[in-house]
């Protein structure tokens, strides 16, 4: 059977690269952590100067939700989501396929967060939502955190289908 073990070989450098993408959309939000001292610096300074902001704190707040939902895809595939693992250690055997069943419910959630997401954004973006302070910020953009934080949890889940993670241990 030479096509199954094409598609043997293949599965693991494709959840690799599920797993690879995760990881660019963490950094993403890794740039984001390393920005974000900038604008509370900026914030700290000017309300010296008695000249405070008025975006400063919603824009920052608008930043950490989405480094959390970049993170969430890396979290996942890394080991550094919380895990529980009795029924797998206490049931070795089980241990696969508990972990595929891991992978199905990321995978879903992934998806119905994507999905939800996006709809939720489009409509911010359709009505022209913005924000109920000073600032008016189109909600369409910290919105995109749920649909893109979804993609990074349905592909790492899909990782986890073709390539269970069993070994992996939360810290």
């Amino acid at each position: 059977m030479p096509s199954t073990n094409a598609e043997a070989k293949r599965q693991p450098g494709l959840s690799a690269g599920f797993a690879s993408i995760t990881r660019w959309i963490c950094y993403f939000g890794i740039a984001l952590i390393l920005l974000l001292p900038l604008p509370v610096l900026y914030e700290v300074v000017a309300d010296q100067l008695e000249q405070p902001p008025i975006w400063v704190f919603e824009t920052t707040g608008y930043a950490i939700i989405m480094i959390a939902f970049l993170a969430s895809g890396y979290g996942l595939s890394t080991g550094h989501h919380f895990k529980v693992d009795l029924l797998a250690q206490r049931f070795p055997s089980l241990a696969i396929p508990l972990a595929t069943l891991s992978g199905l419910l990321e995978t879903a959630f992934g998806l119905i967060l994507m999905i939800s997401g996006s709809m939720q954004a489009y409509g911010a973006f359709e009505q022209d939502m913005r924000s109920d302070t000073l600032l008016a910020v189109p909600l369409v953009w910290p919105m995109l955190a749920f649909p893109i934080g979804g993609l990074s949890i349905f592909l790492q889940g899909v990782a986890h289908i073709m390539k269970p993670n069993v070994g992996a241990q939360a810290s």
